[in-house]
């Protein structure tokens, strides 16, 4: 017998088995046929007995799905073991440093949810105002980021004529590039997409997601080759061409219809016009919650690429949302009622089967992903759905009064942080970052000293950071409300100063590295660096907190240092850069000569 004749067998007999353990317990026993209606079969209806069926077994999960089980369960722990709600009481407000003086009687100022995290407030006035910006800053913001963008000498060629070489090398650029941090492409795409490339592009789903494939790709590969933060004129005549078949990608309910809408947001996202890009990903993400509903007639094939679609989208939309006050489709709140994409590997750029030989290019080559960056790639994506459960369930250590009033809670701070490392110790070996890395003050100085990185390790350890910051943002924002500290606040100041600064280096790395989230990330840093500031100069905090100062101002100072291609890149990124230049200087004018170890 061949072996495909032995697969086939064994196939037939794990469907016998499964046919057999679905007839009631009776029927099995008696060894009749079921006819498997529910609640009671035919038989024991009939009959007057009580019908049984037992759980079909299932096959047992990976390892990868094991652990990240695990992760999940510990923090559905989370709600049981924090403490219920309390009264506390605050010092009346004083400018001194007084550190027990937070358990006396009086007025404070309490927290509300719209502070909870340094990451979620660009749209959010009160907090823009908390931080020293003007009233109308996030509206002048989002006003910018609605402009229309302006492409030098964007022509609108047709695509009726285009070099082969081009398509391939864009193809190499988007694998490279962009693919792994949204791997919801399989095996087998790379002929499909060259197919579709040297056809006539007639408008459809199949050619809008290939051309918009290609101005990824191209403007990826414009980006690593010449460092340049905007598109090319290519990509957008690849745009432009595309746009001519979004009428079919709306009306069409199918999964291509998702992919093309999923890729039109990273393209915007490459592009740095993240509210754009925030537009499309909601669309897809409304398309593909509907999309799930008839999941149980698709095979599962289908249903995979469905998955995985549905995770990179909750990524990317949750990743957008984080830096706007916007509505969103709520893709987050159906996490639990999607499996977590299997064992599968995504597609990476290769030879396959029945593709031309004369499509080959040392472009590709070069490219080409070996197992063990297939690996990475997998683990990455699995790691980071685990991050953003994490995130989307709680990441905030605040907890609400009897009176109403929300205050920090440095009990849940801690219990999150447990959490935090408990998830990095499930990282795989693949993609696990060392998180105890020393700063480095040479790479912080000069942006040519930055090492090439690990793209998908370095970005998870950026997340790490910023979810670290966003614990122990509270306690740093009620001493700035309340203008009292205590011994307890101050400790957790610190780990919010320590975690800013082992952050900047990696995240000022990933500016660089990581094209598809440059804006959010240059949005962080710009967030965390203006929280900072305000922390620094509240006089209880700078008084009484024991870190190096040198390092943080350090830290703030070298966020004047990315690439003024990319702050120059959107006019929403270059009022951030101008307002974060304006209060870096102004704060060192103030307090660096008064406060030992500033520089």
């Amino acid at each position: 017998m061949s072996h495909a004749d032995e697969t086939a067998a064994a196939r037939r007999q794990r469907k016998a088995r499964t046919r057999a353990t679905a007839a009631c317990s009776t029927c099995r026993g008696r060894r009749t046929r079921c006819d498997n209606q529910r609640p009671s079969c035919g038989f024991c209806r009939n009959n007057g007995l009580d019908c049984h069926y037992d759980q079909t077994p299932q096959q047992p999960p990976s390892r990868v799905e094991v652990e990240l089980a695990a992760i999940k369960q510990r923090l559905d722990d989370i709600t049981t073991r924090l403490p219920p709600p309390a009264t506390i009481h605050h010092a009346p407000p004083s400018q001194d440093f007084t550190p027990n003086s937070g358990h006396h009687a009086g007025h404070h100022v309490p927290i509300t949810e719209e502070e909870k995290s340094p990451f979620q407030l660009l749209g959010i006035e009160r907090t823009m105002t908390s931080l020293g910006l003007e009233p109308g800053f996030a509206e002048a913001l989002l006003q910018l980021e609605r402009s229309p963008p302006v492409h030098a000498s964007a022509q609108t060629s047709r695509m009726r004529i285009m070099q082969q070489q081009t398509v391939l090398d864009a193809l190499a650029a988007f694998s490279a590039h962009i693919h792994p941090f949204y791997s919801v492409f399989r095996p087998g795409f790379s002929q499909r997409h060259l197919q579709v490339m040297s056809g006539p592009l007639s408008p459809s789903c199949e050619s809008f997601l290939s051309l918009v494939v290609t101005a990824v790709g191209v403007a990826a590969s414009q980006d690593f080759a010449f460092g340049s933060a905007t598109s090319d004129a290519s990509a957008v005549n690849f745009v432009d061409a595309a746009m001519s078949s979004l009428p079919d990608v709306v009306v069409d309910s199918g999964l291509i219809s998702v992919q093309c809408l999923l890729l039109l947001s990273i393209y915007y996202c490459c592009t740095l016009q993240p509210c754009r890009a925030y537009d499309y990903v909601v669309i897809a993400s409304l398309k593909v919650q509907n999309l799930m509903k008839s999941q149980a007639s698709q095979d599962d094939e289908l249903a995979e690429q469905v998955r995985r679609a549905f995770w990179a989208l909750l990524l990317l939309e949750c990743e957008l949302r984080a830096q706007f006050d916007r509505v969103g489709s709520r893709i987050q709140y159906q996490d639990d009622d999607v499996a977590l994409p299997d064992g599968r590997r995504p597609w990476h750029l290769e030879t396959e089967v029945g593709s031309p030989q004369e499509s080959i290019s040392p472009t590709m080559s070069m490219h080409s992903m070996a197992s063990n960056e297939l690996d990475t790639t997998q683990s990455y994506f699995l790691a980071e759905i685990a991050m953003r459960r994490m995130l989307n369930r709680c990441n905030t250590a605040i907890r609400r009064t009897s009176d109403g009033h929300i205050v920090y809670a440095p009990a849940i701070a801690v219990e999150l942080e447990l959490q935090l490392d408990n998830w990095y110790t499930c990282l795989p070996p693949a993609i696990r970052f060392d998180y105890h890395q020393d700063l480095d003050f040479d790479l912080l100085t000069s942006p040519s000293l930055y090492p090439r990185t690990d793209n998908l390790g370095n970005f998870l350890r950026v997340q790490y950071y910023c979810c670290k910051i966003s614990i122990y943002w509270p306690a740093a924002y009620q001493c700035i409300q309340d203008g009292i500290v205590t011994l307890e606040l101050l400790q957790h100041c610190e780990r919010f100063f320590n975690a800013y600064i082992q952050l900047m280096p990696s995240i000022l790395m990933a500016v660089r590295e990581c094209m598809v989230h440059r804006w959010t990330l240059y949005a962080s840093i710009f967030m965390t660096s203006m929280a900072v500031l305000k922390a620094a100069s509240t006089v209880g905090i700078r008084q009484g907190c024991a870190i190096d100062w040198s390092r943080l101002v350090h830290c703030l100072q070298s966020t004047q240092r990315v690439d003024q291609r990319i702050a120059k890149g959107s006019g929403s990124l270059s009022l951030l850069s101008e307002t974060l230049s304006e209060r870096l200087r102004d704060f060192l004018e103030t307090h660096a000569e008064g406060v030992d170890g500033y520089v």
